[in-house]
Protein backbone atom coordinates (compact mmCIF):
# COMPACT_ATOMS: atom_id res chain seq x y z
CA UNK A 1 0.00 0.00 0.00
CA UNK A 2 1.20 3.38 -0.75
CA UNK A 3 1.35 6.41 1.65
CA UNK A 4 1.31 10.47 2.25
CA UNK A 5 5.33 12.00 2.70
CA UNK A 6 5.61 15.19 4.38
CA UNK A 7 7.61 17.91 2.05
CA UNK A 8 9.63 20.64 2.14
CA UNK A 9 9.40 24.27 1.26
CA UNK A 10 10.89 25.25 -1.97
CA UNK A 11 12.53 28.88 -3.30
CA UNK A 12 12.28 28.50 -6.99
CA UNK A 13 9.95 27.52 -9.60
CA UNK A 14 9.84 25.07 -12.31
CA UNK A 15 7.23 25.46 -15.69
CA UNK A 16 6.08 22.05 -15.98
CA UNK A 17 2.81 20.05 -16.15
CA UNK A 18 3.41 16.47 -16.41
CA UNK A 19 0.65 15.06 -17.04
CA UNK A 20 0.15 11.18 -16.10
CA UNK A 21 -2.22 10.00 -17.49
CA UNK A 22 -3.01 6.18 -16.20
CA UNK A 23 -4.66 3.55 -17.65
CA UNK A 24 -4.62 -0.39 -17.43
CA UNK A 25 -4.91 -2.54 -20.27
CA UNK A 26 -5.18 -5.62 -22.08
CA UNK A 27 -7.05 -5.89 -25.72
CA UNK A 28 -10.22 -7.14 -27.52
CA UNK A 29 -9.78 -7.17 -31.44
CA UNK A 30 -13.04 -8.01 -33.79
CA UNK A 31 -11.74 -8.72 -36.75
CA UNK A 32 -14.06 -9.40 -40.26
CA UNK A 33 -12.63 -12.60 -41.79
CA UNK A 34 -12.12 -13.12 -45.48
CA UNK A 35 -15.50 -13.75 -46.98
CA UNK A 36 -17.60 -13.14 -50.05
CA UNK A 37 -17.39 -9.55 -49.68
CA UNK A 38 -16.00 -6.63 -46.97
CA UNK A 39 -17.78 -6.10 -44.19
CA UNK A 40 -19.97 -2.80 -44.34
CA UNK A 41 -18.89 0.15 -42.40
CA UNK A 42 -20.40 0.33 -39.07
CA UNK A 43 -22.05 3.45 -38.35
CA UNK A 44 -23.85 2.48 -34.67
CA UNK A 45 -22.20 0.05 -32.03
CA UNK A 46 -22.79 -0.12 -28.28
CA UNK A 47 -19.97 -0.01 -25.74
CA UNK A 48 -17.80 -2.51 -26.04
CA UNK A 49 -15.72 -4.00 -22.45
CA UNK A 50 -13.78 -7.46 -21.84
CA UNK A 51 -16.49 -9.55 -20.02
CA UNK A 52 -15.77 -8.81 -16.66
CA UNK A 53 -15.88 -12.33 -15.10
CA UNK A 54 -13.75 -13.41 -17.94
CA UNK A 55 -11.23 -11.09 -16.54
CA UNK A 56 -11.75 -12.45 -13.26
CA UNK A 57 -11.15 -16.35 -14.34
CA UNK A 58 -8.64 -15.06 -17.23
CA UNK A 59 -10.14 -16.13 -20.06
CA UNK A 60 -8.99 -15.36 -23.78
CA UNK A 61 -9.32 -16.65 -26.60
CA UNK A 62 -11.73 -16.32 -30.18
CA UNK A 63 -14.89 -16.44 -31.18
CA UNK A 64 -16.24 -16.65 -34.27
CA UNK A 65 -19.67 -15.61 -35.91
CA UNK A 66 -21.30 -15.72 -38.63
CA UNK A 67 -24.00 -12.71 -38.80
CA UNK A 68 -26.68 -12.08 -41.61
CA UNK A 69 -28.13 -8.59 -42.41
CA UNK A 70 -30.62 -6.98 -43.92
CA UNK A 71 -28.73 -4.20 -45.69
CA UNK A 72 -29.15 -1.86 -41.95
CA UNK A 73 -28.87 -3.89 -39.25
CA UNK A 74 -28.41 -7.72 -37.95
CA UNK A 75 -30.89 -10.24 -38.37
CA UNK A 76 -29.55 -13.28 -37.33
CA UNK A 77 -26.08 -14.56 -35.47
CA UNK A 78 -24.56 -18.14 -35.44
CA UNK A 79 -22.13 -18.66 -33.04
CA UNK A 80 -19.43 -21.49 -34.66
CA UNK A 81 -17.15 -21.74 -31.81
CA UNK A 82 -15.55 -19.87 -28.67
CA UNK A 83 -15.59 -19.87 -25.17
CA UNK A 84 -19.67 -19.28 -23.86
CA UNK A 85 -18.76 -16.57 -21.92
CA UNK A 86 -17.13 -14.62 -24.76
CA UNK A 87 -19.03 -15.61 -27.05
CA UNK A 88 -21.83 -14.35 -25.06
CA UNK A 89 -20.62 -10.90 -24.73
CA UNK A 90 -19.55 -10.99 -28.95
CA UNK A 91 -23.20 -12.03 -29.69
CA UNK A 92 -24.77 -9.30 -27.60
CA UNK A 93 -22.19 -6.38 -28.91
CA UNK A 94 -22.58 -7.60 -32.61
CA UNK A 95 -26.27 -7.59 -32.62
CA UNK A 96 -26.24 -2.88 -31.78
CA UNK A 97 -24.46 -2.78 -34.87
CA UNK A 98 -26.03 -0.57 -37.54
CA UNK A 99 -24.61 -0.53 -41.06
CA UNK A 100 -24.36 1.89 -44.06
CA UNK A 101 -27.18 0.94 -46.56
CA UNK A 102 -25.15 -1.95 -48.43
CA UNK A 103 -26.63 -4.99 -49.84
CA UNK A 104 -28.17 -7.75 -47.25
CA UNK A 105 -25.45 -10.92 -46.97
CA UNK A 106 -23.84 -13.49 -44.32
CA UNK A 107 -20.19 -12.12 -43.36
CA UNK A 108 -18.04 -13.93 -40.93
CA UNK A 109 -16.82 -12.47 -38.03
CA UNK A 110 -13.85 -13.31 -35.09
CA UNK A 111 -13.71 -11.43 -31.48
CA UNK A 112 -9.92 -11.93 -30.18
CA UNK A 113 -10.30 -11.37 -26.63
CA UNK A 114 -6.64 -11.08 -25.33
CA UNK A 115 -4.76 -10.06 -22.78
CA UNK A 116 -1.97 -7.23 -23.49
CA UNK A 117 1.30 -6.94 -21.43
CA UNK A 118 0.88 -3.83 -19.87
CA UNK A 119 3.51 -1.33 -20.51
CA UNK A 120 4.65 1.13 -18.04
CA UNK A 121 4.24 3.72 -19.92
CA UNK A 122 6.22 6.90 -21.92
CA UNK A 123 8.01 9.45 -20.42
CA UNK A 124 8.45 12.70 -21.86
CA UNK A 125 7.86 11.06 -25.06
CA UNK A 126 6.54 14.81 -25.60
CA UNK A 127 7.89 17.62 -23.69
CA UNK A 128 5.76 17.96 -20.09
CA UNK A 129 3.86 14.66 -20.74
CA UNK A 130 3.60 11.13 -19.11
CA UNK A 131 1.80 8.20 -19.68
CA UNK A 132 1.19 5.51 -17.46
CA UNK A 133 -1.21 2.72 -18.38
CA UNK A 134 -3.61 1.24 -15.28
CA UNK A 135 -6.89 -0.28 -14.95
CA UNK A 136 -9.52 -0.08 -12.19
CA UNK A 137 -9.84 -2.87 -9.68
CA UNK A 138 -12.26 -1.19 -7.09
CA UNK A 139 -12.76 -3.05 -3.68
CA UNK A 140 -12.31 0.08 -1.54
CA UNK A 141 -15.26 1.60 -1.20
CA UNK A 142 -14.60 4.41 1.92
CA UNK A 143 -11.74 5.61 3.56
CA UNK A 144 -10.28 8.47 5.91
CA UNK A 145 -7.19 10.95 4.55
CA UNK A 146 -3.57 10.31 6.67
CA UNK A 147 -3.57 12.04 9.79
CA UNK A 148 -0.40 12.59 12.20
CA UNK A 149 0.25 11.20 15.28
CA UNK A 150 2.97 11.69 17.75
CA UNK A 151 3.61 8.87 19.83
CA UNK A 152 5.58 7.66 23.27
CA UNK A 153 6.76 4.52 23.80
CA UNK A 154 8.04 3.68 27.94
CA UNK A 155 9.43 0.21 30.14
CA UNK A 156 11.95 0.12 32.00
CA UNK A 157 14.57 0.61 29.35
CA UNK A 158 13.52 3.89 28.35
CA UNK A 159 10.97 6.36 26.21
CA UNK A 160 11.11 6.25 22.37
CA UNK A 161 8.57 9.48 20.98
CA UNK A 162 7.81 9.22 17.25
CA UNK A 163 5.96 10.32 14.54
CA UNK A 164 3.11 8.15 13.15
CA UNK A 165 0.61 8.30 10.54
CA UNK A 166 -2.18 6.58 10.12
CA UNK A 167 -5.84 6.21 8.34
CA UNK A 168 -8.47 3.99 7.53
CA UNK A 169 -10.75 2.11 4.85
CA UNK A 170 -13.42 -0.21 4.65
CA UNK A 171 -13.13 -2.71 1.77
CA UNK A 172 -15.75 -5.64 3.35
CA UNK A 173 -14.70 -4.53 6.93
CA UNK A 174 -12.78 -1.84 8.53
CA UNK A 175 -9.33 -2.00 7.86
CA UNK A 176 -6.30 0.11 9.11
CA UNK A 177 -2.79 1.07 7.40
CA UNK A 178 0.01 3.38 8.43
CA UNK A 179 3.73 3.99 8.52
CA UNK A 180 5.94 5.02 11.07
CA UNK A 181 8.36 7.83 10.08
CA UNK A 182 12.61 7.77 10.71
CA UNK A 183 14.67 9.89 11.92
CA UNK A 184 15.99 10.88 8.20
CA UNK A 185 12.36 11.31 7.17
CA UNK A 186 12.10 7.48 5.87
CA UNK A 187 8.42 6.14 5.41
CA UNK A 188 8.49 2.68 7.58
CA UNK A 189 5.09 0.78 6.69
CA UNK A 190 3.45 -0.60 9.59
CA UNK A 191 2.70 -4.46 9.36
CA UNK A 192 0.19 -6.19 10.51
CA UNK A 193 -2.34 -3.98 10.68
CA UNK A 194 -5.92 -4.26 11.80
CA UNK A 195 -8.85 -2.28 13.56
CA UNK A 196 -11.89 -3.12 15.26
CA UNK A 197 -14.36 -0.34 16.28
CA UNK A 198 -11.69 2.07 18.50
CA UNK A 199 -9.06 -1.16 18.68
CA UNK A 200 -6.29 -0.88 16.71
CA UNK A 201 -3.05 -2.61 16.49
CA UNK A 202 0.22 -3.17 14.11
CA UNK A 203 3.77 -3.54 13.75
CA UNK A 204 6.39 -0.78 13.66
CA UNK A 205 10.37 -0.23 12.92
CA UNK A 206 11.21 2.55 15.92
CA UNK A 207 14.34 3.78 16.67
CA UNK A 208 15.37 4.06 19.98
CA UNK A 209 17.17 7.17 21.71
CA UNK A 210 20.99 5.69 21.03
CA UNK A 211 19.90 5.21 16.92
CA UNK A 212 19.40 1.34 17.26
CA UNK A 213 16.21 -0.09 14.98
CA UNK A 214 13.71 -1.53 17.15
CA UNK A 215 11.03 -3.83 15.94
CA UNK A 216 7.45 -3.24 18.09
CA UNK A 217 4.18 -5.21 17.92
CA UNK A 218 1.50 -2.72 19.39
CA UNK A 219 -1.98 -2.43 20.03
CA UNK A 220 -4.18 0.77 21.18
CA UNK A 221 -7.64 1.74 22.12
CA UNK A 222 -8.12 5.18 20.38
CA UNK A 223 -10.42 7.97 22.62
CA UNK A 224 -11.13 10.90 20.55
CA UNK A 225 -7.33 12.62 19.47
CA UNK A 226 -5.55 9.71 21.98
CA UNK A 227 -4.66 6.40 21.80
CA UNK A 228 -3.60 4.17 24.77
CA UNK A 229 -2.45 0.49 24.58
CA UNK A 230 0.32 -1.91 25.14
CA UNK A 231 3.46 -2.67 23.45
CA UNK A 232 5.95 -6.25 22.90
CA UNK A 233 9.63 -5.43 21.44
CA UNK A 234 10.98 -8.09 19.38
CA UNK A 235 13.11 -9.07 22.51
CA UNK A 236 9.86 -9.89 24.10
CA UNK A 237 10.05 -6.79 26.36
CA UNK A 238 6.83 -4.84 27.04
CA UNK A 239 5.89 -1.84 27.92
CA UNK A 240 2.99 1.16 27.66
CA UNK A 241 2.53 3.57 24.77
CA UNK A 242 0.41 6.68 23.94
CA UNK A 243 -0.35 8.71 21.23
CA UNK A 244 -1.83 12.33 20.54
CA UNK A 245 -3.37 13.09 17.38
CA UNK A 246 -1.09 16.62 15.66
CA UNK A 247 -3.39 19.72 15.37
CA UNK A 248 -1.53 20.11 12.31
CA UNK A 249 -3.17 18.42 9.07
CA UNK A 250 -0.92 15.89 7.30
CA UNK A 251 -1.62 18.18 4.00
CA UNK A 252 -0.10 21.68 4.18
CA UNK A 253 0.48 23.35 1.05
CA UNK A 254 3.01 26.05 0.48
CA UNK A 255 1.16 28.96 -0.67
CA UNK A 256 4.75 31.16 -0.74
CA UNK A 257 5.52 31.89 -4.09
CA UNK A 258 9.01 30.67 -6.33
CA UNK A 259 11.80 33.45 -6.09
CA UNK A 260 12.65 32.10 -9.54
CA UNK A 261 10.64 30.69 -12.17
CA UNK A 262 12.28 28.46 -15.41
CA UNK A 263 10.23 28.95 -18.50
CA UNK A 264 10.97 26.10 -20.83
CA UNK A 265 9.32 22.88 -19.71
CA UNK A 266 11.32 20.16 -19.22
CA UNK A 267 11.82 17.50 -22.25
CA UNK A 268 13.14 13.60 -22.19
CA UNK A 269 16.55 14.85 -23.21
CA UNK A 270 16.86 16.68 -19.93
CA UNK A 271 15.99 13.70 -17.51
CA UNK A 272 18.71 11.29 -18.26
CA UNK A 273 17.31 8.37 -15.86
CA UNK A 274 13.95 8.01 -14.10
CA UNK A 275 12.09 5.38 -13.12
CA UNK A 276 8.49 4.28 -13.86
CA UNK A 277 5.51 5.47 -11.96
CA UNK A 278 3.13 2.63 -11.04
CA UNK A 279 -0.33 3.73 -10.30
CA UNK A 280 -0.74 3.21 -6.34
CA UNK A 281 -2.64 -0.05 -5.47
CA UNK A 282 -4.40 1.33 -3.02
CA UNK A 283 -5.49 4.78 -5.44
CA UNK A 284 -6.81 2.35 -8.00
CA UNK A 285 -8.91 0.39 -5.27
CA UNK A 286 -10.29 3.24 -4.04
CA UNK A 287 -11.17 4.87 -7.53
CA UNK A 288 -8.95 7.72 -6.57
CA UNK A 289 -7.89 10.32 -9.47
CA UNK A 290 -6.73 13.62 -9.58
CA UNK A 291 -3.92 15.85 -10.05
CA UNK A 292 -0.85 16.24 -7.79
CA UNK A 293 1.31 19.84 -7.85
CA UNK A 294 4.70 20.11 -7.15
CA UNK A 295 7.42 22.24 -6.93
CA UNK A 296 10.83 20.28 -7.17
CA UNK A 297 14.39 22.23 -7.04
CA UNK A 298 17.18 20.55 -8.79
CA UNK A 299 20.99 20.64 -8.07
CA UNK A 300 22.12 20.21 -11.69
CA UNK A 301 22.11 16.66 -11.72
CA UNK A 302 19.28 15.38 -9.01
CA UNK A 303 16.28 16.45 -6.87
CA UNK A 304 17.22 18.49 -4.01
CA UNK A 305 14.24 19.92 -2.24
CA UNK A 306 10.26 19.18 -2.93
CA UNK A 307 7.48 21.09 -2.23
CA UNK A 308 3.79 19.91 -2.58
CA UNK A 309 1.09 22.19 -3.36
CA UNK A 310 -2.10 20.13 -3.81
CA UNK A 311 -3.22 17.00 -4.17
CA UNK A 312 -4.54 13.84 -2.50
CA UNK A 313 -1.97 12.26 0.01
CA UNK A 314 -2.31 8.86 -1.55
CA UNK A 315 -1.66 10.21 -5.29
CA UNK A 316 1.13 12.61 -3.91
CA UNK A 317 3.70 9.62 -2.25
CA UNK A 318 3.62 7.98 -5.41
CA UNK A 319 4.51 11.24 -7.75
CA UNK A 320 7.43 12.63 -4.82
CA UNK A 321 9.36 8.99 -4.91
CA UNK A 322 8.67 8.90 -8.78
CA UNK A 323 10.32 12.50 -9.16
CA UNK A 324 12.91 11.67 -6.63
CA UNK A 325 14.41 9.21 -9.14
CA UNK A 326 14.69 12.03 -11.52
CA UNK A 327 18.66 12.57 -12.24
CA UNK A 328 19.32 15.37 -15.33
CA UNK A 329 21.31 16.49 -17.80
CA UNK A 330 23.25 19.55 -17.60
CA UNK A 331 20.84 22.78 -17.15
CA UNK A 332 20.51 25.63 -14.72
CA UNK A 333 19.97 25.28 -11.23
CA UNK A 334 16.31 26.23 -10.36
CA UNK A 335 13.13 25.72 -8.85
CA UNK A 336 10.01 23.80 -11.19
CA UNK A 337 6.42 23.21 -11.42
CA UNK A 338 5.45 19.45 -11.90
CA UNK A 339 1.90 17.91 -12.38
CA UNK A 340 1.14 14.93 -12.38
CA UNK A 341 -2.59 14.20 -13.79
CA UNK A 342 -3.91 10.76 -12.32
CA UNK A 343 -6.78 9.34 -14.61
CA UNK A 344 -8.32 5.84 -14.19
CA UNK A 345 -10.30 4.82 -17.01
CA UNK A 346 -12.54 1.67 -17.60
CA UNK A 347 -10.92 1.04 -20.64
CA UNK A 348 -9.58 2.53 -24.37
CA UNK A 349 -11.13 1.58 -27.34
CA UNK A 350 -10.85 2.22 -31.21
CA UNK A 351 -13.17 1.17 -33.16
CA UNK A 352 -12.75 0.24 -36.34
CA UNK A 353 -9.66 2.18 -36.61
CA UNK A 354 -8.36 -0.16 -39.45
CA UNK A 355 -10.97 -1.85 -41.43
CA UNK A 356 -13.26 -4.79 -39.53
CA UNK A 357 -11.42 -4.21 -36.43
CA UNK A 358 -11.80 -2.83 -33.19
CA UNK A 359 -9.49 -2.76 -30.02
CA UNK A 360 -11.19 -2.52 -26.46
CA UNK A 361 -9.14 -1.66 -23.30
CA UNK A 362 -9.05 -4.70 -20.59
CA UNK A 363 -6.45 -6.45 -18.40
CA UNK A 364 -5.97 -9.32 -15.65
CA UNK A 365 -7.74 -8.81 -12.82
CA UNK A 366 -4.86 -7.18 -10.21
CA UNK A 367 -6.17 -9.47 -6.91
CA UNK A 368 -5.19 -13.34 -6.91
CA UNK A 369 -8.20 -15.54 -7.50
CA UNK A 370 -10.66 -16.60 -4.13
CA UNK A 371 -10.33 -20.33 -3.27
CA UNK A 372 -13.24 -22.16 -1.92
CA UNK A 373 -13.01 -25.00 0.71
CA UNK A 374 -11.40 -25.48 4.25
CA UNK A 375 -8.46 -24.43 5.70
CA UNK A 376 -6.18 -27.18 7.42
CA UNK A 377 -3.86 -25.75 10.30
CA UNK A 378 -1.26 -28.15 10.70
CA UNK A 379 0.33 -28.75 13.19
CA UNK A 380 -2.78 -27.39 15.69
CA UNK A 381 -1.62 -26.95 19.40
CA UNK A 382 -3.28 -26.31 22.21
CA UNK A 383 -2.18 -24.25 25.00
CA UNK A 384 -3.56 -22.95 28.33
CA UNK A 385 -3.33 -19.37 28.67
CA UNK A 386 -3.45 -17.25 31.98
CA UNK A 387 -4.32 -13.29 31.66
CA UNK A 388 -3.53 -11.14 34.91
CA UNK A 389 -5.07 -7.74 35.03
CA UNK A 390 -6.67 -4.91 37.14
CA UNK A 391 -9.97 -6.95 36.77
CA UNK A 392 -8.68 -10.28 37.61
CA UNK A 393 -7.23 -13.26 36.57
CA UNK A 394 -8.67 -15.19 33.36
CA UNK A 395 -7.75 -18.96 32.51
CA UNK A 396 -8.65 -20.14 29.09
CA UNK A 397 -7.93 -22.94 26.37
CA UNK A 398 -6.48 -22.20 22.90
CA UNK A 399 -6.39 -24.18 19.96
CA UNK A 400 -3.63 -22.38 17.26
CA UNK A 401 -2.17 -23.20 14.25
CA UNK A 402 -0.97 -22.04 11.17
CA UNK A 403 -2.72 -22.36 8.15
CA UNK A 404 -1.20 -25.30 5.60
CA UNK A 405 -2.76 -23.18 2.68
CA UNK A 406 -2.38 -19.59 3.10
CA UNK A 407 0.95 -19.34 6.24
CA UNK A 408 -1.68 -17.69 8.46
CA UNK A 409 -2.30 -18.16 12.22
CA UNK A 410 -5.78 -19.24 12.79
CA UNK A 411 -7.88 -21.25 15.93
CA UNK A 412 -10.20 -20.86 18.46
CA UNK A 413 -10.75 -20.43 22.16
CA UNK A 414 -12.45 -23.44 23.94
CA UNK A 415 -15.23 -22.30 26.30
CA UNK A 416 -16.73 -23.84 29.50
CA UNK A 417 -18.89 -25.91 27.94
CA UNK A 418 -16.55 -26.99 25.21
CA UNK A 419 -17.85 -24.33 22.67
CA UNK A 420 -15.47 -22.56 20.10
CA UNK A 421 -14.81 -19.43 19.31
CA UNK A 422 -12.70 -18.10 16.59
CA UNK A 423 -10.15 -15.88 17.01
CA UNK A 424 -9.18 -12.92 14.82
CA UNK A 425 -7.38 -10.22 13.71
CA UNK A 426 -4.26 -12.52 13.77
CA UNK A 427 -1.02 -12.29 12.38
CA UNK A 428 2.99 -13.94 13.24
CA UNK A 429 6.33 -12.82 12.31
CA UNK A 430 8.71 -15.75 13.40
CA UNK A 431 8.29 -16.01 16.98
CA UNK A 432 5.90 -12.79 17.58
CA UNK A 433 2.41 -13.36 17.31
CA UNK A 434 -0.63 -11.68 17.89
CA UNK A 435 -4.57 -11.75 17.89
CA UNK A 436 -7.77 -11.19 19.55
CA UNK A 437 -9.95 -13.35 21.38
CA UNK A 438 -13.27 -13.58 23.30
CA UNK A 439 -12.85 -15.26 26.80
CA UNK A 440 -14.89 -15.40 29.82
CA UNK A 441 -13.67 -12.92 32.63
CA UNK A 442 -13.23 -13.07 36.52
CA UNK A 443 -17.03 -11.91 36.79
CA UNK A 444 -18.53 -14.33 34.55
CA UNK A 445 -19.18 -12.00 31.75
CA UNK A 446 -17.57 -12.52 28.11
CA UNK A 447 -14.68 -10.05 27.21
CA UNK A 448 -12.84 -9.35 24.50
CA UNK A 449 -8.88 -8.83 24.50
CA UNK A 450 -6.49 -8.05 22.39
CA UNK A 451 -3.11 -10.07 22.76
CA UNK A 452 0.70 -9.87 22.04
CA UNK A 453 2.86 -12.69 22.61
CA UNK A 454 6.51 -13.94 22.22
CA UNK A 455 7.03 -17.78 21.88
CA UNK A 456 9.10 -20.05 22.78
CA UNK A 457 9.27 -23.76 22.24
CA UNK A 458 6.29 -24.23 24.96
CA UNK A 459 5.35 -21.03 26.27
CA UNK A 460 4.04 -17.97 24.91
CA UNK A 461 4.65 -14.52 27.41
CA UNK A 462 3.63 -11.25 26.20
CA UNK A 463 0.79 -8.42 27.36
CA UNK A 464 -2.97 -7.61 26.19
CA UNK A 465 -4.95 -4.97 26.19
CA UNK A 466 -9.27 -5.58 26.81
CA UNK A 467 -11.34 -3.89 24.94
CA UNK A 468 -12.42 -1.28 27.99
CA UNK A 469 -8.78 -0.03 27.55
CA UNK A 470 -7.39 -2.33 30.95
CA UNK A 471 -4.01 -3.70 29.94
CA UNK A 472 -2.49 -6.58 31.36
CA UNK A 473 0.36 -9.50 31.10
CA UNK A 474 -0.25 -13.06 29.93
CA UNK A 475 0.98 -16.25 29.32
CA UNK A 476 0.44 -19.50 27.72
CA UNK A 477 1.52 -23.32 28.41
CA UNK A 478 1.70 -25.78 25.29
CA UNK A 479 -0.56 -28.50 26.36
CA UNK A 480 -0.44 -32.21 24.64
CA UNK A 481 -2.54 -31.57 21.73
CA UNK A 482 -5.87 -33.89 21.01
CA UNK A 483 -7.18 -31.45 18.71
CA UNK A 484 -8.21 -32.01 15.29
CA UNK A 485 -7.00 -29.69 12.61
CA UNK A 486 -9.02 -26.75 11.62
CA UNK A 487 -10.91 -26.43 8.74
Amino acid sequence: MTHFHPFMALQTRWNLSLWLAVYLVGALTIRAQESAQPLPDVTEHSEIRYVPLARQARIQGQVHLRITTDGHAVTDVMVKDGHPLLAQAAVENVRTWKFVEHTPGTFDVTFKFHFLDVNPGTFLQAPGRIEVFAFPDRHIYSYTTPEKWTAHLRNAQGTIDTPLTLWTYHTSESEMDGYATGPQGQEREFRNSHITGDMLGFDATLDDKYGERLKFSMIGKMTGDRIRGVFLSYWGVGGRWTAERDAKAVLQADSAPPDTVMENPISAADVIHHEYLNYPDFAIEAGIEGTVRLRVSTDGYSISNIDMESGNPFLVQAAIRNVRTWRFADRNLGTFEVTYDFQITTGKVEFLKEPAVVDVGGMLPLVEPIFSGGVDLDPTETWQAELTSARGNVRATMVIGVSSQYGTLEGYVIGPKGKKKEIWATHQDGEMLGFDMTVTGADGKLLKVSLLGKKSRNKITGVFLDYSGTPGTWTAVRQVSLAEPIR
